[in-house]
């Protein structure tokens, strides 16, 4: 593959034993706006609505969401399975100043997993713009969670 004349960033991962309610598309929808504002990414205009999000209430996957936001520089993408209790991320940028790391770091301190495999990594990963991963209490989760809005 020969090297981009612009800075490209693509990280998937996926996250296990997610402890939010995977069916809550509000929830997944505001997460994904606030890791796109931590990411230093912006959603695109658009003439549909943008994230556009797609609810499942019972399927194989024990019924989740899908997330898919149109950013300026590419996309962020999620999958969540209430069976699995798993989340599927792949966000993608070509901004320089953009850190699909933080979008990422995001959905971990909302979801809470037990485990994070990152399945693909191209660019370089600039400095989290986000506090670290910290142990929360339940009333300081509720808390968090009413903050996503």
């Amino acid at each position: 593959m020969s090297s981009r004349p612009y800075a490209y960033r693509h990280v998937v991962a996926t996250l296990e034993g997610c402890r939010a309610n995977l069916l809550d598309d509000k929830l997944i929808a505001d997460t994904a706006v606030k890791a796109i504002h931590n990411a230093n990414m912006q959603l695109a205009k658009t003439k549909t609505p943008n994230p556009l999000v797609y609810k499942v209430g019972d399927d194989i996957m024990g019924g989740g969401v899908s997330v898919n936001a149109l950013i300026t520089t590419s996309h962020l993408t999620l999958h969540t399975s209430r069976k699995f209790k798993t989340v599927e991320f792949d966000c993608a940028t070509c901004g320089c100043d953009s850190n699909p790391w933080a979008a990422l770091e995001t959905f971990r301190r909302m979801l809470e997993p037990t485990n994070v495999t990152m399945q693909y990594e191209v660019g370089k990963q600039p400095t989290l713009t986000i506090a670290p991963i910290r142990a929360i209490t339940t009333s300081q989760r509720t808390k968090q969670h009413l903050l996503v809005t």
